[in-house]
């Protein structure tokens, strides 16, 4: 009875992978109650049920989900101190975060026991990119508002991030293992993903690529004649695509133009009001609820301030920025580690570019794209893992 059951909840994992680049993607018009993602993710929780005596644990995961659990109790005391912005209990508390949290714990949980699906996981994720390539090429879930360019639902930044990362993954297949068969085949996969970070036209997509690619060869174990040898390549060849894309893309080329001459990222006056509002609430935080209308009190612009680390600096103070950055520095230790014992650096590359992008993005915090791959990161990792090292990296 258990192997069915394993074998369905193995499956459900796969499509909310697949749904997950296409978090906001409303197609039975319900106005974003009920997208893709939400449905694939409770019946993914619901194949959890009959299984967690046997195949959940926590011990693995613990030291990286509590901090984020006190980060979540520091968040609703600063609410209670700041109830002012609080209109509902939910929003105390940051539901939605809360939410994505649990989901990293029973992900990450799903790859530790069944370490033979992580490959499949992100293969899924690469051919969900694919998907939408398609879509977008023949016209589907393409729309504008105000003006702006959604690709199903999503903004073109975050879009732009979901392509760069599947370019990375796949890339690396390639970097790991070299032939011509595997040349061809990758690069045919990859051309699809550039193209879709040039329909977004976003910035951050298209250095993550070359900033991903960097951290790839530059931790890649191999004789300092090859990797200088691959630098070089991968160097020219970007010469040559940044060259192609700023040609044919005017957008893409506006906007690097205005970056490099006047130092314009588009949250420039976003993160100078979040600093005044940091230097003037240093230990209190304003509560999760409290951040937009603190902006728009420092900068008369209702948004947060685009960068993760600012939000929750502004959401619940010292303690909570100290709470989040402990988490991080213990996913990083995890990973260096199993880089040097594995020797496989795509792990690092998606944390850096996880990151970077969440340094970036407005509600990235509530973004299921960033928590997934937390979850991949970790469940992965530990479980290759020795139990010694693992407890060393405890202490």
């Amino acid at each position: 009875m258990l192997k069915p059951l394993n074998i369905i909840n193995d499956y459900c994992l796969y499509l909310l992978v697949f749904s997950v680049t296409f978090e906001k993607w409303d197609p039975f018009q319900l106005v974003g109650t009920i997208s893709v993602t939400f449905i694939t993710t409770i019946l993914y929780l619901a194949s959890w049920v009959p299984l967690i005596g046997r195949n959940f644990r926590f011990a693995p995961f613990k030291r990286f989900v509590i901090p984020l659990l006190l980060l979540i109790v520091v968040g609703f005391i600063c609410s209670a101190l700041n109830s002012e912005y609080v209109t509902e209990l939910k929003y105390a508390y940051n539901y939605r975060t809360l939410l994505l949290i649990v989901l990293m714990t029973f992900i990450a949980a799903h790859l530790y026991c069944k370490p033979k699906t992580s490959p499949i996981v992100l293969n899924t994720y690469v051919a969900s990119m694919l998907l939408v390539f398609l879509l977008v090429s023949l016209g589907n879930g393409v729309t504008f508002e105000n003006g702006r360019l959604l690709l199903f639902g999503e903004n073109p930044n975050i879009m732009g991030a979901k392509a760069s990362l599947a370019f990375l993954i796949a890339i690396s297949k390639l970097i790991n293992k070299f032939s011509i068969k595997r040349f061809i085949i990758i690069i045919a996969i990859c051309i699809p993903f550039i193209s879709l970070v040039a329909t977004s036209a976003s910035r951050g997509a298209f250095v993550s690529m070359f900033l991903g690619l960097t951290v790839l060869l530059y931790f890649r174990e191999i004789s300092a004649f090859k990797k200088w040898a691959l630098i070089v390549f991968a160097a020219l060849a970007s010469g040559m695509l940044i060259t192609y894309l700023l040609e044919t893309n005017p957008l893409m080329a506006e906007r690097f133009l205005a970056t490099v001459e006047k130092g314009e990222t588009g949250r420039n006056v976003l993160w100078d009001a979040a600093f005044n509002i940091i230097q003037d609430n240093i230990i209190i935080g304003s509560g999760f609820e409290g951040v937009r209308p603190r902006m728009f009190a420092y900068s008369g612009i209702n948004l947060n301030p685009h960068n993760i680390f600012l939000y929750i600096f502004i959401a619940c103070g010292l303690p909570g920025i100290i709470l989040f950055l402990i988490f991080l520095y213990r996913l990083t230790k995890l990973l260096l580690a199993h880089f040097k014992q594995v020797g496989d650096s795509l792990n690092l590359v998606i944390f850096v570019i996880v990151i970077f992008n969440m340094s970036k993005q407005g509600g990235s915090i509530g973004k299921i794209l960033f928590w997934f791959f937390f979850a991949v990161l970790i469940g992965s990792t530990a479980q290759i893992m020795s139990s010694d090292k693992q407890e060393k990296l405890a202490q």
